[in-house]
């Protein structure tokens, strides 16, 4: 049976509605900062059941995933935010010896090295069953293993997060972009490319 334009066009309306409302959830469940582990978690699992175009419902899947993700993923937050403090003071070590061969290439490697398992755990988390340490040593293996698709992730979460650096008088444009679906469409990224990455897991 042949799908109509107009049905198509309500479903993809359908579809944005439910970005911009889980865009929504995932900020303020975020806004304890202890909870964003979990929120990641959820936004994730959310999104990926709307692009595999299974039926749910937005409320439902996504505090269930939140509540069933909670203590797993405020564990492995909590590893990541031990390693902030080192990460700030270093990044300014780094800004003021930009000369010295030794600490760009220290530097290069530990933010990899952090930010590489950061773009699975939460996937990995939402995925598979397992204890904290071991997603995040996965999701570090994952990310090494799967390189091209690794750079990919980082590209889709690190470009919006640039543009605003770079470009500050467009500070009103990204800020209304992040907070109406900036969220849900870097979670699509990730959704897309880890499901990519891990379909040989599965």
């Amino acid at each position: 049976m042949k799908i109509s334009p107009e049905n198509k066009f309500f479903s993809f309306m359908s579809k944005i509605g439910d970005f911009i409302t889980l865009n929504l959830l995932f900020l303020i469940t975020c806004l304890p900062v202890i909870t964003i582990g979990a929120s990641c978690c959820a936004l994730y699992f959310s999104i990926k059941k709307r692009i595999l175009d299974k039926e749910s419902y937005i409320f439902h899947d996504y505090f269930s995933a939140w509540k069933e993700n909670f203590k797993n993923a405020t564990c492995i937050r909590s590893c990541f935010l031990i390693l902030f403090p080192v990460l700030f003071f270093f990044s300014r070590y780094f800004a003021s010896h930009l000369t010295n061969l030794f600490v760009v290439a220290a530097y290069m490697i530990f933010l990899l090295c952090f930010l590489f398992p950061l773009m699975y755990v939460f996937p990995l988390q939402t995925t598979f069953v397992n204890t904290p340490l071991h997603i995040i040593k996965n999701a570090f293996l994952t990310a090494i293993l799967h390189l091209p698709h690794t750079i990919g992730l980082l590209a889709a979460t690190v470009i919006p997060l640039s543009i605003t650096w770079l470009f500050p008088q467009a500070l009103y444009f990204t800020l209304a972009y992040c907070l109406l679906i900036g969220c849900s469409l870097t979670c699509t990224a990730s959704v897309i490319i880890t499901g990519k990455a891990l379909e040989e897991y599965l």
